[in-house]
């Protein structure tokens, strides 16, 4: 009779748990496969190479000469137009952009709004920003980007308005959701030329005073420009888009706390900023590297690469790419072996700590990680952090009241991510995407050292699983001899916004 009522209590107490803890089921029935294959413990997929990384030495000399700034390479920012700049005696009508994408697709959107206005002779209304479907954040341009500023620099290039007058407040996204309209512009081509826009565009802004182009990411070709236009893209770019004042406030002192480690904290202002009343020596600065460690789930899946969480990630990666991109994302023709040799699979945490230390880096190399989520949590980065225990992001350098600002906004911890990027001694992505892209410009009109993996080269050395450290770090540093901000001139098709010369910078 006992077995028969615990066996009754056994049931019910099953019967009740959902009831009784229904975040935990819930979360349970949407976890299998994709949530375990997160929380799985992560063993190094490379140990042997970790393992005599841990053990590395390098000598001073060889320290000494990782931090060395880049020399003088003859060129230099040359961004003002050849011509004095004017506005147009009459503007056509006003133009509205919808970007769509994260901060950096979204910042190069901007630089693209500028020059089609004045290809068109266009009022710019400020930019509308979609709402990202995979981070869910409604940040605007005002949110993130000192509008004033944008504003005041650009203001002998074209008109620009942060709203639209009265007569023209109808033309909103939600407009344009409901209908097609006569004013919007749905079909305009990837990389379209000047004369598109001239032909398609400058008619509807003469028709109706108003032309809405959407979407509009890399609607504007990089191709056969007058000069004066591809330095106003740059002008936009590296002088005109600043961050809002919290988000430099807090990147400074993100800067601050990992170039004099030892300074304390003492107070909150009344900004939320933590001051330090210390002075500040210049001599005992310490120098640092910032890792744009770009490894999120969206990421992970988009790659299709095998990440070594065996089936069940497989799976649950799959189902995401489906669940997100509904099946313009497909899972891959090419094996692991093949897309990792194309330099096609973005580098692991693990990865990018053995290319550092192969690189010469030693433990007492101070990191600032840069990555809104880690894909695979604590774990999948718990190696990284053991061949470099000095690492940092925003959350142990910044209390939370510091962060409530940017809390929960993916746009807002992008830029001040990339703002601490720019301002690092090193810059480092672990691969290719709009974040590397812009850093790297960037730091190239600047000449800052930044380095670029060389994508084919690890993907092919991480698959030999015998090879030895010496003979890694041997084909390491020989790989990336030229890879560390050298300039490179921008090709046909390539993106100004990466390879700002010859465009956007002159020879000395």
């Amino acid at each position: 009779m006992d077995l028969q009522k615990r066996g009754v209590l056994a049931g019910l107490l099953v019967l009740l748990l959902p009831l009784l803890l229904p975040g935990l089921f819930s979360l349970l029935s949407h976890a299998s496969p994709s949530a375990f294959s997160e929380w799985n413990v992560q063993k190094p997929r490379h140990l042997s190479l970790v393992k005599s990384a841990s053990q590395r030495e390098t000598s001073q000399e060889k320290q000494s000469d990782l931090w060395v700034p880049l020399a003088d390479q003859g060129w230099r920012p040359c961004f003002e137009s050849t011509n004095a700049p004017s506005l147009p005696v009459k503007s056509e009508g006003y133009l509205q952009v919808f970007l769509d994408g994260g901060l950096n697709q979204q910042r190069m959107g901007i630089c693209d709004a500028v020059a089609v206005a004045k290809i068109l002779n266009a009022t710019l209304v400020i930019p509308h920003f979609e709402v990202n479907p995979v981070w869910q954040d409604s940040s605007s341009f005002m949110d993130i980007f000192d509008v004033d500023h944008f504003i005041d620099v650009l203001k002998n290039d074209i008109l620009i308005v942060k709203e639209l007058p009265d007569e023209f407040s109808w033309s909103t996204r939600e407009y344009y959701a409901t209908a097609i309209r006569d004013t919007r512009i749905k079909m305009a081509p990837v990389h379209a030329s000047a004369n598109w826009y001239l032909d398609n565009v400058l008619p509807v802004l003469q028709s109706y005073g108003i032309a809405a182009i959407s979407p509009f990411s890399h609607r504007l070709t990089f191709d056969n420009l007058p000069m004066d236009i591809q330095r106003l893209r740059c002008k936009v770019n590296f002088q005109a888009l600043v961050f809002v004042p919290h988000i430099r406030a807090l990147g400074d002192a993100l800067v601050s706390r990992l170039r004099y480690p030892s300074k304390g904290a003492e107070v909150l202002s009344t900004d939320y900023l933590r001051e330090t009343t210390d002075v500040i020596d210049e001599n005992r600065a310490r120098k640092f590297v910032v890792i744009h460690l770009r490894f999120d789930k969206d990421m992970a899946a988009h790659s299709a690469c095998d990440f070594g969480g065996g089936k069940a990630e497989k799976l649950a990666l799959a189902k995401y790419r489906q669940v997100i991109w509904q099946g313009r994302v497909l899972n891959s023709q090419f094996t692991d072996e093949e897309l990792r040799s194309q330099g096609r699979c973005p580098l692991t945490p693990e990865e990018i700590g053995l290319l550092l230390a192969a690189l010469g880096f030693d433990n007492s190399t101070r990191l600032y990680l840069a990555s809104h989520k880690v894909y695979g949590g604590k774990a999948r980065i718990s190696t990284l952090r053991k061949l470099f225990p000095l690492m940092e992001d925003k959350k142990s350098l910044a209390s939370s009241e510091e962060r409530t600002q940017i809390k929960g906004k993916a746009s807002l911890l992008a830029a001040v991510d990339y703002y601490v990027g720019l301002h690092s001694d090193i810059f480092i992505s672990a691969s290719p995407g709009n974040m590397h892209n812009a850093l790297v410009g960037h730091r190239t009109y600047k000449n800052m050292k930044t380095i670029r993996p060389n994508m084919a080269l690890l993907g092919q050395l991480f698959l030999n699983k015998s090879i030895s450290w010496p003979d890694f770090q041997q084909a390491v540093l020989e790989g990336h001899e030229n890879r560390q901000g050298e300039i490179r001139l921008r090709k046909p098709k390539k993106s100004i916004y990466t390879y700002p010369a010859p465009d956007c910078m002159c020879q000395a």
